[in-house]
């Protein structure tokens, strides 16, 4: 029996065979796809279902992968305005760092919990049915746990991964060597892993260990648990800090000298490789995220052709509403075509070539990072990603039928419009496993209402314990900011 048909619909597979459906159905038994194709087969063979769903004026598609995040930062949303212009990156990261572990030391697990329903409520609504995650703020132990049990709650998938920090960068209190990092990676393992979610041991950055040989510890513990390992490999010093290590060479070098690519890894961020890292990328199991807003801030922009080039297809990561307020899939995807214009224009005026127009993003290329290129980082490709039969019914149902995404002109610019003009209020439907998460564009299983409520009670408990409110502006009634009265 067929639980759900949908008719009608433009379907995008991002199959092998990169097949559109330009007047198709999609159907779901047993929270797989069993069947995808054109509505003139249908015709020929039709199918009962329990519930059927008309998609005329809609397209129905892979569901989004965030392959970057870092869920209890979505306590940061706003924190831009506060903190801009940013001059010099490597000292704003450093400021807020000071404010993030000051509030992280008042996180425990039921506020963290309550914060990452938040932001899990907003990626549902934005079309993402997996998310990944860094957690690296563990001076309260339950912390992690609060943010897992949001994502078990969800019924998003994701790839999680605990980090271990130390280092000058750190308070001491959130201090955590390898060897106690990973006890807590296998406790969590073990209370969280199921079909839908992974939990690995991951290192936030090389500039994050008091000790580098700890990344070496790392990756013999998850090799040791069986475990995939997660990277966040970005590095603002653009060299700086290797050299000041006495290391002569790019990160993705530095990481392989600890062992770190000895196995599979996602690695995030990932833009500042040297152009001869990019060529030995084959030799490892490396998936990477590009995250597109930082590189808006330094100007740098983002190396998409340098992967297209050698066949690899990254994911598109948000890095939280600490550094991108907009979590919008929508919008990261045009982001991730500007960044590439931006880096493009910054490597010729550094006397390199301009890639061939093969290798500049496109709205279909963006739309496959976003999707397929997203469960192939976050090692859920196998089950998820593309709407085939056998493979979850991992989906969304996109509303093109509005004035914000019209005209079409017959469909010729679906694509197009998906990714320049769609938002994320044009999502109405989304589903995971075959299960309704996202239904007329609202939460089928929390009421949203008491999550916006008890996270924000959440944050306002920090703020009055941590003294926080000192630190926001002053747009309150009787104050001034910015040259603005308040009244």
């Amino acid at each position: 029996m067929t639980d759900t048909l949908i008719v009608n619909a433009y379907v995008i597979t991002v199959d092998a065979a990169r097949r559109v459906f330009t007047n198709g159905y999609v159907a779901i038994g047993d929270g797989v796809i069993t069947a995808v194709g054109a509505m003139a087969d249908l015709a020929q063979a039709p199918i009962d279902a329990a519930e059927t769903i008309d998609a005329r004026g809609r397209v129905v598609m892979p569901g989004f992968a965030n392959t970057h995040n870092h869920l209890v930062q979505g306590a940061f949303r706003g924190y831009n305005d506060d903190r801009w212009p940013v001059l010099d990156l490597p000292v704003a990261v450093k400021n807020l760092l000071s404010q993030l572990f000051t509030m992280a030391a008042r996180m425990d697990g039921e506020r963290t919990n309550r914060i990452v329903r938040l932001h899990l409520l907003d990626m549902l609504k934005s079309g993402y049915t997996a998310t990944h995650d860094e957690h690296f703020t563990n001076i309260c132990k339950d912390s992690a746990d609060g943010a897992y049990t949001a994502v078990e709650e969800s019924g998003m998938r994701a790839f999680l991964a605990r980090c271990m920090v130390s280092g000058e960068r750190i308070p001491e209190a959130g201090w955590e060597d390898a060897e106690a990092g990973l006890i807590e990676v296998e406790r969590l393992r073990a209370r969280f892993s199921s079909s839908r979610i992974e939990v690995v041991p991951g290192i936030l950055n090389f500039n994050f260990f008091a000790d580098q040989e700890d990344m070496r510890r790392v990756r013999a513990g998850a090799d040791r648990l069986g475990s995939r390992l997660d990277v966040d490999m970005t590095d603002n010093s653009r060299g700086a800090g290797l050299k000041a290590r006495g290391f002569d060479g790019g990160q993705l070098e530095y990481y392989a000298s600890f062992g770190v690519l000895d196995g599979p890894i996602c690695a995030g961020k990932a833009h500042e490789l040297l152009p001869r890292e990019f060529d030995s990328l084959a030799g490892y199991d490396a998936r990477f995220s590009l995250v597109p807003t930082l590189r808006f801030f330094d100007g740098r922009g983002l190396p998409v052709h340098h992967f297209l080039s050698r066949g690899i297809l990254p994911g598109i990561g948000t890095d939280a509403p600490l550094v991108a307020d907009c979590q919008s899939p929508f919008e990261m995807m045009r982001k991730v075509i500007l960044a590439q214009n931006l880096c493009v224009k910054r490597e010729q005026a550094e006397g390199r070539e301009r890639p061939p127009l093969e290798q500049w993003a496109t709205a279909e290329t963006v739309l496959e990072m976003a999707t397929r290129g997203g469960a192939h980082t976050l090692f859920m490709d196998e089950v998820s990603g593309s709407p085939e039969v056998g493979k979850s019914a991992d989906l969304i149902i996109v509303d093109l039928d509005r004035a914000e995404t019209q005209p079409s002109h017959g469909g010729r610019r679906i694509p197009g419009l998906l990714v320049w003009a769609a938002q994320s209020s044009n999502v109405d439907t989304v589903f995971v496993a075959g299960r309704k998460l996202i239904e007329g564009g609202h939460s089928t299983i929390w009421d949203e209402d008491v999550i916006i409520a008890e996270a924000a009670q959440a944050l306002a408990d920090i703020a009055a314990e941590t003294g926080l409110y000192a630190q926001l502006p002053s747009r309150l009634p009787g104050q001034r900011f910015r040259n603005w009265t308040y009244l």
